[in-house]
């Protein structure tokens, strides 16, 4: 699937670069993920640059090899990994320096970045206090985080109302009974009538059945097939689920950005550079979850979890950031955009997802931060302008705590950078009088939980994956939510 992806955006860089007729002012009934991420590029008055053969690039790691002869400018692979270069000539890198999980020989590549203080205001002023954090620090992160990465939400007064109805059944699965609850929220197209395909809130959520009390519930954003899978897990342990389908509300592609939630408050006009991408319009449709959740009085108000595994993953963490009823957190394994450093390039980097297959998930904007901070030269990367990273993010959701996870297998989504993210963003925490990660050993060792504060990390022996790190999960939770 990979190399077929590859293989799609080198079929279409001729037209990602503008070799190409205008982007219509107004979208086409049909729109392409390459279409609407060419017309990104346009307005934001980025041209990708015309880069060397892959066989010849310099910049390609010595020693490589194409994984095809007969494909010189399809992927390469070395040491054990499939490398592939961005729109943008940044090769992916698997060499750490000593202090990471993997120390390789071109340890030069991960680079070097300037640390971003998360308690010093952008115009260089310390903050001291909790108050300063709230009153000022935290406004101008939140506003960086979503002018940098994420988009702005919307005006309350574009956004639409949304109107639940529900039926419930009892059912048992994994030996316990419950009570499912079938979740719509119909969202009102009255402002855009033309609009093609109407988002919805769509969720089901379980609840053991004949709890003497309101039970905490892990809202996860997957797919309902997934929902069995997980209730094994939630109910082991006295929790209610809540599987939230994104797919409804906003699909995930760049192909109907103009349509869906995104498309209805735009009217079904092209985004702005500074408009939400995917994850913001999933995170809106969390919290409009939460306002229908916590009406049901089974439910603990302050037992709300959010969790969701790689790109949904992202979307737990800045959901998490930006809605504070979220009382805990375990974005899995997010990677680059969500539980990594940006800065630190090592795996999914942040060009990587400047392509059409992943750059819906966020505002326009990020593609500022793409490519060579000096032309010509490969390194560092203009990221290190960005004035946030992922602990920023983490940041935003002081104090309430936040569950972090890797895995020895999962090196595309940087385990290391991961722990790094929540070591970095300690201080916050510290500020507001709570413990960040704490941990006595000089880097997390492997299927060793780190969760005696409030920023809790384990790195598992295996892929990419949740699976291994539930009970460590909820050891970590017990300390904050009964159950």
């Amino acid at each position: 699937m990979k190399r077929i992806l590859t293989l799609l955006i080198l079929a279409f860089l001729p037209v990602l670069t503008g070799a190409q007729d205008p982007i219509p002012a107004f979208p086409p009934e049909v729109v392409t993920n390459e279409m609407d991420f060419r017309q990104m590029l346009q307005q934001m008055h980025i041209t990708l640059p015309v880069l060397a053969s892959r066989a010849d690039d310099p910049n390609r790691p010595a020693g490589s090899v194409a994984q095809n002869p007969d494909n010189p400018e399809g992927r390469y692979r070395y040491g054990g990994h499939d490398l592939n270069r961005s729109l943008f000539g940044l090769w992916d890198n698997y060499d750490d320096t000593e202090a990471g999980f993997f120390p390789g020989r071109d340890s030069w590549r991960v680079g070097s970045y300037t640390p971003i203080s998360l308690t010093r205001m952008d115009q260089g002023r310390e903050i001291r206090s909790e108050r300063d954090w709230w009153r000022l620090r935290r406004p101008e992160v939140l506003k960086d985080v979503q002018e940098s990465l994420y988009g702005f939400f919307p005006p309350q007064e574009k956004l639409p109302a949304v109107h639940f109805k529900s039926m419930e059944f009892d059912g048992k699965k994994a030996g316990r009974e419950f009570t499912q609850v079938n979740i719509l929220g119909e969202i009102d197209c009255s402002s855009y009538p033309a609009i093609k395909n109407a988002p919805t809130v769509s969720a089901t959520l379980r609840l053991p059945k004949n709890s003497e009390k309101p039970v905490p519930v892990m809202i996860l954003i997957s797919w309902d097939m997934a929902i069995d899978q997980y209730w094994s897990v939630m109910s082991e342990q006295g929790w209610g689920l809540c599987i939230f389908n994104p797919n409804n509300i906003q699909p995930d592609n760049g192909a109907s950005l103009t349509d869906y939630l995104i498309g209805l408050v735009n009217k079904g006009n092209w985004r702005q550079p500074s408009d939400w991408g995917s994850i913001g319009a999933w995170s809106w449709g969390i919290s409009r979850l939460i306002d229908f959740l916590l009406g049901d009085p089974r439910i603990d108000p302050k037992g709300i979890g959010l969790g969701g595994h790689s790109r949904y993953g992202k979307t737990a963490l800045y959901a998490m950031a930006c809605d504070e009823r979220i009382s805990i957190g375990f974005p899995s394994d997010a990677g680059s955009l969500g539980t990594k450093m940006n800065r630190r390039h090592w795996g999914q980097d942040l060009e990587n997802s400047a392509s059409p297959s992943e750059y819906h998930w966020m505002a326009g904007n990020f593609l500022k931060w793409c490519g060579p901070l000096v032309p010509g030269k490969y390194l560092p990367r203009k990221v290190e302008l960005c004035p946030v990273d992922a602990h920023s993010i983490v940041a935003l959701c002081a104090p309430r705590p936040v569950f972090f996870n890797g895995g020895t297998t999962s090196q595309w989504s940087d385990p290391y950078g991961i722990y790094l993210t929540a070591a970095a963003a300690s201080p916050v925490y510290e500020l507001l009088g709570h413990t960040g990660l704490v941990m006595e050993d000089d880097k997390p060792q492997v299927d060793k939980a780190y969760i005696e504060g409030d920023l809790g990390y384990r790195y598992h022996e295996g892929g990419h994956t949740d699976a291994p790190d539930w009970p460590a999960f909820f050891e970590f939770a017990r300390k904050y939510i009964e159950f």
